[in-house]
């Protein structure tokens, strides 16, 4: 068991997310920084689904109630296990009794709590992941036990990893032209393209909205399939980043979508980080 003390400031459980249900309207969920995710799960002989902890912008304090290994991946929250600093990307063994502290998010703003053995809490459609409505929980807002899998990965002695150097500022995201990128004129594609943009306050696991906005006269659309890293446009030209708790349709223009990669890089950004756009040529 993993006890949570302090719960930070948005922790959730998250899994690769929740599939075969979008025709119901259920969102897919799961990690945002997908990367940092599987990496945390193959660092530890996991099933890459194995559930962990996203820890967003200010981690929490837990204990461990029986030994086991962890890892943690993803933004840099100077973690501290009994007050001994504990770097990103490093499996490590802990003890029953030990305690893990993580602070502020330097270096991107989430930071992924791998175990081995992975967090068992209670399955929802086939994932364990948190959303409000589908879980009793949106994320864990109390002290609580989490249960978690067996294991017998052992990290081996003296073994080097080398911590990769993930550059979350950078402000370049690649996309696809979306299905209504045609109708924007060539000023308004310039806007989106040649321009950097921003992050407002309005960012969370559903959406990230931009502060520029594109003046328009977009035609309405008819309600049409949306996925996580679709860009829309909103009637008074408000541009929002749909994320991995996002709604499975829209009745906005979809102007652009962001590749897998951009997707995960946008998850560590925070509010005022500037981006920029990289049109893609098509895959047709």
């Amino acid at each position: 068991m993993v006890e949570i003390i302090q719960q930070g400031l948005y922790t959730s459980i998250q899994d690769l997310g929740r599939f075969e249900y979008q025709e119901y309207g259920v969102p897919l969920s799961g990690a945002l920084d997908q990367q940092a995710f599987r990496m945390g799960n193959q660092l530890l002989n996991n099933p890459l689904k194995a559930a962990a902890l996203e820890c967003s912008f200010k981690g929490p304090k837990v204990r461990f109630h029986q030994e086991t290994c962890i890892v943690l991946t993803g933004a840099d929250m100077q973690a501290r296990l009994n007050n001994t600093p504990l770097k990103n990307y490093i499996p490590t063994k802990v003890m029953e009794g030990d305690v893990l502290n993580l602070g502020t998010a330097f270096n991107g703003c989430r930071t992924y709590l791998n175990i081995a053995g992975g967090f068992k809490t209670e399955k929802v459609l086939g994932s364990r992941s948190q959303y409000m409505g589908i879980t009793k929980e949106e994320r864990i807002n109390k002290k609580v036990l989490l249960p978690i899998g067996t294991s017998t990965f052992d990290p081996e002695k003296g073994a080097h990893i080398h911590s990769p150097n993930f550059d979350y500022k950078k402000p370049t995201l690649e996309v696809f032209a979306g299905p209504e990128f045609h109708l924007l004129k060539k000023d308004q594609k310039d806007q989106l393209l040649k321009k950097i943009l921003s992050l407002s306050e309005l960012n969370n696991r559903m959406a990230f909205r931009l502060k520029e906005k594109i003046q328009h006269k977009l035609p309405q659309i008819w309600t049409a399939p949306v996925l996580p890293g679709t860009l829309q446009c909103t009637p008074d030209g408000t541009l929002i980043i749909l994320m991995r708790d996002a709604q499975v349709t829209g009745g906005y223009p979809r102007l652009l979508q962001l590749t897998d990669d951009a997707l995960e890089r946008l998850a560590q950004k925070k509010t005022n980080d500037e981006i920029r756009f990289k049109l893609l040529p098509s895959l047709e």
